[in-house]
């Protein structure tokens, strides 16, 4: 234990409790505190009955004068702790077991089924957009959202309209941020390894993509296991304010008030924050939330763990926040963000003071594309 202390700097704690009061977790009613976390680790203390509560959204790392890395401390408190204590995964596991299938060295995922003819995709492009498991949400979750397909359509429409005709690859696994964060180690390495044999195989130089766990693990999580990759990554976002800027994008005005839910990898983890608003303020108003930008609040669940009522609370505050702002539309560049605040408000919708529409960024920026 105090390998992790010392390397996750978890001895500097001070005992100040910003990180709690920031802790998304900490306020679901439940008796969690990242602060007692640190204490009970350096005290030697079992740490276990928390290891899951945490989202590691990192909003504790954003107030914390002291630099404790709490997310890698919890992240590797639950690479110890193995089997010995799993959460309770939503959706009865399918998703969890689809990313270990995907791992699989026999297999060829094909997740490219969600093509369509007015499509430019170039099977010799360098550009390679990668679209994670959003293919796998659409069949799990259709109940929650029959739309998910439309992110990488859109996703592919707005790179042809900047010029860019990207490659799409049928081998491609999942990226492995779940695995990696619920400390299953040697899943994400197998995971990373057959997807960076994929990419170096094609000659892939750049990966753009939409989702941004999936950038979080290309960009921070294969360099930090393999070394540097000589890949390119790019979110989606940060390419569109690019051509916004450059002239080579460009949005038709668009009508209405939207308010925006910053994912906790493009907000807290790359410090993305201004590109989402440049390309929403091109399709309406924007009306912000009080909790935005770095300190804004987490949707609620991680990696499909303890998605539980608890979290509904979470997400269902967030939907009260939404509408209590001059918005008509809730808007996200996270397929995970979209789906959890989607589910919530499909099961609890009728509790909120009036209901706003809940949309991915990709797919309303599509709209507005000019003709």
């Amino acid at each position: 234990m105090d390998d992790l202390i010392a390397r996750h700097r978890a001895e500097a704690c001070v005992g100040c409790g910003r990180c709690t009061y920031a802790c998304v977790a900490a306020q679901r009613g439940v008796s969690f505190s990242p602060r007692r976390l640190v204490e009970d680790a350096m005290e030697g203390r079992p740490v276990t009955g928390g290891l899951w509560t945490c989202t590691a959204c990192g909003s504790c790392s954003q107030v914390c004068n002291a630099g404790v890395d709490l997310p890698q401390l919890v992240r590797e408190l639950r690479s110890r702790a193995g089997r010995a204590r799993l959460p309770v995964m939503a959706h009865h596991g399918v998703l969890n077991r689809t990313a270990r299938l995907s791992a699989s060295p026999g297999l060829e995922p094909r997740t490219d089924g969600w093509t369509a003819p007015d499509l430019d995709i170039d099977p010799r492009s360098d550009v390679l957009l990668f679209v994670g498991c959003t293919p796998y949400f659409d069949v799990a979750l259709r109940y929650i959202r029959d739309d998910l397909l439309e992110i990488p359509r859109s996703a592919v429409r707005l790179l042809n309209a900047m010029g860019v005709r990207p490659r799409v690859l049928r081998s491609e696994r999942c990226c492995g941020h779940d695995a990696y964060w619920a400390g299953d180690d040697a899943l994400f390495r197998r995971l990373a390894k057959a997807n960076l044999e994929a990419v170096r195989d094609a000659g892939i130089k750049e990966i753009v993509t939409f989702c941004p766990e999936c950038a979080s693990t290309w960009r921070d999580l294969y360099p930090a296991q393999f070394g540097r990759t000589g890949l390119k990554v790019t979110t989606l976002v940060e390419k569109m304010a690019e051509g916004l800027t450059s002239g080579r994008l460009r949005l038709r005005d668009g009508s209405g008030v939207a308010t925006y839910q910053d994912p906790c990898r493009l907000s807290k983890g790359a410090g993305i924050v201004e590109q989402p608003r440049t390309v929403l303020r091109l399709t309406g108003e924007v009306a912000e939330m009080p909790r935005s930008g770095a300190m804004s609040a987490c949707c609620g669940t991680a990696g499909w763990a303890e998605c539980d009522h608890t979290a509904k609370k979470v997400q269902m505050e967030r939907l009260r926040e939404a509408a209590g702002t001059a918005a008509d539309s809730l808007v996200t560049s996270c397929p995970k963000c979209l789906i959890h605040l989607s589910c919530a408000d499909r099961h609890h919708g009728g509790e909120l003071p009036r209901r706003l529409r809940i949309e991915d960024l990709h797919v309303r920026a599509a709209r507005h594309l000019e003709p």
